[in-house]
């Protein structure tokens, strides 16, 4: 297979994604798409808690990629989940070893419970105070396994702008669809 080839059907899943999709996620944050098998964490990298996209961030805020419920926000002000209104979990992290990482340089606009919109501003960054802390800035958005009935989640490549490019697409089983 060439190289062209595999762009064409590439864009040819994501063409399908968009037609088929329950769920389109936008970008929480400006930056470079990459595959999760990059990011250097093993239960990102592995898919272990679901799959996703991962963007290398040149920006200092995270937006909600869909509109939804605040289910969870790690007390670091690191990680954040919206819940859909499908039941679909969209978990968005902030930074690798993060395990002893405090959270200065971070800072929360929303509580558990708050209702956000796409777009809305999520975590502040301060990048020069937190860069030093981390082994990496790169930022995952996971679709949780357990938190709907999930067929397939299709992702796309390159750049993105946070809060306007789409980048991931989510397919529920047809059966199962609320």
């Amino acid at each position: 297979m060439g190289l062209f080839s595999f762009f064409s059907k590439n864009d040819d899943a994501i063409d399908e994604a968009k037609n088929e999709a329950d769920l389109e996620l936008l970008a929480p944050v400006s930056g470079t798409l990459v595959p999760l098998g990059e990011v250097p964490d093993l239960v990102i990298s592995e898919k272990l808690i679901g799959d996703g996209i991962a963007i290398i961030p040149d920006d200092s805020q995270i937006l909600a990629p869909c509109s939804g419920i605040v289910s969870r926000l790690v007390a670091s002000n690191n990680a954040f989940a919206i819940r859909t209104e499908t039941g679909i979990e969209v978990y968005v992290t902030f930074g690798i070893g993060t395990s002893n990482f405090s959270g200065e340089g971070l800072s929360s606009n929303v509580g558990i419970g708050d209702k956000v919109e796409t777009g809305t501003p999520i975590i502040n960054i301060d990048i020069n105070n937190v860069s030093d802390q981390l082994e990496s800035t790169i930022t995952s958005m996971i679709v949780v396994n357990s938190s709907a009935p999930i067929a397939r989640v299709i992702s796309a490549s390159g750049k993105v702008v946070a809060g306007q490019t789409p980048c991931t697409w989510v397919i529920l089983e047809d059966d199962k669809v609320n």
